[in-house]
């Protein structure tokens, strides 16, 4: 499984590329090169290991000790009569099995090679071999033997593939880092808040997209105050028609028709909710201070103040649950909500209840309403939206309680679900994230 990263992704595939490559790269030249190489060269120290074992039986005693220094001198090769050895279970060099092989091939009979040590600590390496009807000990040391191909692999392997690593590594760093800053105040202009601008440097590409990321945040933090300002002057300027319309009904002779009277004001009634409602939508587009909550002591005086206009609510306060966040933004979101599980919650009571843990704060709001299809939980989000059963005069709404809901959650990193509530009705759940405040249960 794939890192999730850019910079995690791009850096294991070049890593897994450059060291497939290398291991390949290294066994062409160990099979194709060092393998020949090596036999040849086994096999020219098994033909001389023999022709000096013939030349040893050849030789009078009184010239064989002449015979072996001259042997050990000029081609570092010793003949041993009674020399202590023992079997060789491991060679540490291929080279050692090719010798064998080829003086197997040589004399006709297996050959093993058996190893000593000098008083130098110096290895040997020593063959039996039968030559003229008589039995021949003749070795070599470790030392001539000097070349280490596996070694010399390895270390390419190791270096190259480490500095290949290390090269990659920076490099999709420099080119990944920007992406993650492109990404990063691409999630801030998502969530609202206003995104840093990115440097414009690195390759032609990059500075193109920079320069082109850093015009499209400024129109957007220009779009989005304009349309702050634009949302909260037309709601202003519509109190002032309003006020006089207001005037006007209370100025209407006594003899007026009265369910006109109550009709025209039941109107201006929505109108100026609407409009409030239009202003608080204004005011969402900014994330505003971060307090410490208490998350026991903020329910109960919201439900304490819904009773107190006639809401059934079954409320038990717990331990104090304390979070870092907008007390505002988190007042208005729960107010919202409890609002709206008041009024579609055909008149049964409504359940609070609420959890913490070291990571985040709980709340779920309960009603036994007639609950929201699966399909129409997303829609209740956006602006104006009405499930078909709610659009009449009596549960009242305008459609913006979610939606400003919503938008306060989602600047101040509060998440907000919904979902059916087993025997009937809908659950609000309100996650709060705890971040380094005090939690005590």
């Amino acid at each position: 499984m794939l890192p999730k990263t850019l910079f995690a992704q791009t850096l294991t595939t070049i890593a897994t590329v450059s060291a497939a490559y290398l291991i390949f790269s290294f066994s062409v030249i160990g099979y194709f090169m060092l393998v020949p190489v090596g036999k040849q060269s086994a096999n020219d120290l098994a033909s001389l290991m023999i022709f000096s074992a013939h030349k040893w039986t050849e030789t009078s005693v009184e010239e064989r000790s002449k015979f072996e220094q001259d042997l050990l001198k000029d081609y570092q090769l010793s003949i041993a009569v009674d020399q202590p050895i023992e079997s060789v279970n491991f060679k540490p060099l291929p080279y050692y099995y090719f010798l064998e092989s080829s003086l197997k091939s040589r004399t006709g009979k297996n050959v093993s090679l058996k190893i000593s040590q000098d008083i130098n600590g110096v290895d040997w390496y020593w063959a039996d071999l039968f030559i003229n009807n008589r039995n021949v000990r003749i070795g070599f040391s470790s030392s001539h033997v000097d070349a280490q191909p596996p070694l010399v692999l390895i270390l390419l392997l190791v270096v190259g593939g480490l500095a290949t690593l290390a090269t990659a590594a920076a490099l999709v760093r420099y080119l990944t880092t920007p992406l993650e800053r492109l990404s990063e105040n691409a999630l801030r202009v998502g969530s609202g808040e206003e995104p840093e601008l990115i440097p414009e440097t690195g390759p032609e590409e990059m500075i193109t997209l920079a320069k082109s990321f850093n015009k499209m945040a400024v129109q957007v933090k220009e779009l989005l105050s304009n349309r702050t300002t634009l949302l909260a002057g037309i709601s202003h300027d519509l109190r002032t028609p309003l006020t006089r319309i207001q005037l006007a009904i209370e100025m209407l002779p006594d003899d007026a028709d009265p369910v006109l009277v109550d009709g025209v004001q039941n109107d201006v009634n929505q109108m100026n909710c609407l409009i409030g409602q239009f202003l608080e939508l204004s005011k969402t587009l900014e994330k505003g201070e971060q307090q410490t909550i208490d998350i026991n002591k903020a329910l109960d005086d919201l439900v304490n103040c819904a009773k107190r206009s006639g809401a059934n609510i079954q409320w038990h306060p717990g331990g104090q649950c304390r979070v870092v966040n907008n007390p505002m933004a988190l007042q208005r979101i729960i107010v919202n909500l409890l609002e709206n599980a008041i009024r579609y919650g055909s008149g049964h009571p409504v359940e609070i209840t609420y959890s913490c843990n070291d990571d985040f704060a709980e709340i779920k709001i309960m009603d036994r309403g007639p609950g929201i299809p699966d399909n129409e939980i997303e829609s209740v989000f956006r602006p104006f939206y009405r499930l078909e059963q709610s659009r009449n005069k009596e549960n009242g709404g305008t459609g913006l309680g979610l939606s400003i809901a919503l938008q306060l959650a989602e600047i101040n990193e509060i998440k907000i679900q919904l979902y059916a509530r087993d025997g009937g009705g809908t659950v609000a759940k309100v996650t709060v994230p705890v971040k380094q405040s005090v939690l005590q249960i």
